[in-house]
């Protein structure tokens, strides 16, 4: 039971990083159709330009905060610069032009930042735990997951009580009808983009927590939580957070418990096994657990 515990607060916090990163994935995709292929790279760049900022001696919290803007900044200047010219164009081109988008980022991060390992800082000692009953938690565990129960608070209070979150819901809706009702749709899909880079951010950093490493391939982690956004549904934020909490939990579990009696068909059977459990439910549900078929009137 107590390595039960351990597990499972474990496969929340990779859960709660894939929460992060299929939030950026579905915010962009309900504002503009348009499905992100460089959020890994964000997550990336959030994570190694945490720790220049730390090296550079800038206090936690300060490198933090200045990576997260950063991350998210760069993530706006790419709808601006690159998406927007395209509003209108086939989905298939849009997808495409962020697959280069990503591996120019990937480049500029590699030329940057190179090929190594760096570690990642963090206020607490790096072997830290919690006592809880017989079980330790680590440190880094309750602090990701906790960061990201704030980071969803935080989402939900501005999409729900903000003039923001109101015109984010609206373009969301209806591009053309929140224009003619005078919402600046340009503008919101770059408060968009800023959002989904800024938790982006802070996933790649809580993702470091664990190896409490930072390098150039962490950007893959994208594509393990790719499964809890087609299974939570494209178009449902908390369903996919859902899925994504989920399908982290299973994953450590699976690593843990089902890994070891598989033989050699068990190494790394963790890792595809969400891709296993996102066909079964396409199979039943093709628009996800909790997404909304369209319906077309004829």
């Amino acid at each position: 039971m107590t390595s039960f515990v351990q597990l499972l607060s474990s496969g929340l916090a990779l859960g709660a990083v894939y929460a992060l990163v299929a939030l950026g994935f579905v915010i962009i995709y309900r504002a503009s159709q348009v499905f992100n292929f460089a959020q890994g790279e964000l997550l990336t760049v959030g994570a190694l330009s945490m720790v220049s900022l730390r090296s550079a001696g800038l206090p936690w919290a300060v490198a933090a905060a200045l990576s997260i803007l950063f991350t998210g900044l760069l993530a706006a200047t790419v709808e601006r610069v690159v998406l927007r010219p395209l509003v209108g164009r086939p989905v298939f081109t849009t997808v495409i032009v962020t697959i280069f988008v990503g591996f120019l980022i990937r480049s500029g991060a590699l030329l940057a930042w190179g090929s190594g390992t760096y570690g990642m800082p963090t206020p607490w000692p790096t072997d830290a735990t919690v006592q809880l009953g017989e079980a330790r938690l680590l440190v880094n565990a309750l602090v990701t997951v906790g960061g990201c129960l704030v980071v969803l608070g935080g989402f939900y209070l501005l999409v729900r009580f903000s003039r923001v979150g109101v015109a984010m819901r609206a373009t969301a809706s209806d591009q053309e009808t929140a224009l003619a009702l005078g919402i600046p749709v340009g503008r919101i899909f770059g408060v968009v983009w800023f959002l989904a880079g800024a938790t982006a951010a802070i996933g790649g950093i809580c993702l470091s927590f664990f190896p409490r490493s930072a390098d150039i391939s962490l950007g893959f982690v994208a594509l393990r939580a790719f499964p809890a956004v087609i299974v939570g549904g494209l178009d449902s934020v908390w369903g996919t957070v859902l899925a994504a909490a989920a399908l982290g939990v299973l994953e450590v579990l699976t690593q843990a418990y089902v890994n070891p009696n598989l033989g050699a068909f068990g190494h790394n059977f963790h890792t595809v096994l969400p891709y296993f459990v996102m066909v079964a439910v396409l199979v039943v549900r093709p628009y996800g657990l909790f997404g909304t078929p369209d319906v077309e009137r004829v």
